[in-house]
């Protein structure tokens, strides 16, 4: 799954010019931990510890914008590292990752601009995804047996095939 949106917001929140004090390192902890779980290429639980130890860096983050941005979309990429890994809620994570992300939508400052259509954008991703991880898993079809070809029908009976002649058999005679 591309987090194409997640890196997007991301960067622009750090191309944006504000003043140092305004972000303390532990918001730019998080983003750095955001932008590692959103890397395509990093395993499940790579991703999943890399959104709890942004989720914790955050917890130091007074910047308010940055501080609600961070954790949505921390969030975000930690619900589907969870599904992966069998662990956690990840319902509760997308919904409040989207409650968050509606936040940022209409955020006086954010409302209008690239940031806050960049939230919507993962909102409505959001929302795919968890179409996507609530689908049930299609179950495999079981293998044709050797020599046999599968046919619909009522269910044949564990009874081996009878091993077809060989093509190379001399005639019977008669």
């Amino acid at each position: 799954m591309t987090l194409v949106a997640a890196t997007a917001i991301a960067l622009a929140f750090v191309a944006a010019p504000r003043p140092v004090s305004a972000a303390p390192d532990s918001c730019f902890q998080a983003l750095a931990y955001e932008k590692t779980a959103a890397n395509d290429a990093a395993t499940a639980q790579a991703r999943y510890d890399s959104t709890v130890a942004g989720l914790g860096a955050n917890q130091g983050c007074r910047d308010s914008q940055m501080h609600l941005v961070n954790e949505a979309y921390l969030l975000s990429m930690r619900a589907p590292a969870e599904h992966d890994l069998k662990i956690g809620n990840w319902q509760r994570d997308l919904t409040r990752a989207n409650m968050l992300l509606s936040q940022c939508t209409n955020w006086p400052g954010l409302r209008g601009t690239k940031a806050g259509i960049d939230c919507d954008t993962q909102r409505r991703y959001n929302t795919i995804i968890a179409k996507t991880l609530s689908a049930p898993s299609p179950t495999p079809r079981p293998a044709a047996t050797a020599g046999a070809t599968a046919a619909p029908g009522p269910a044949r009976s564990a009874m081996p095939l009878p091993t077809p002649p060989s093509p190379n058999r001399p005639p019977t005679r008669r």
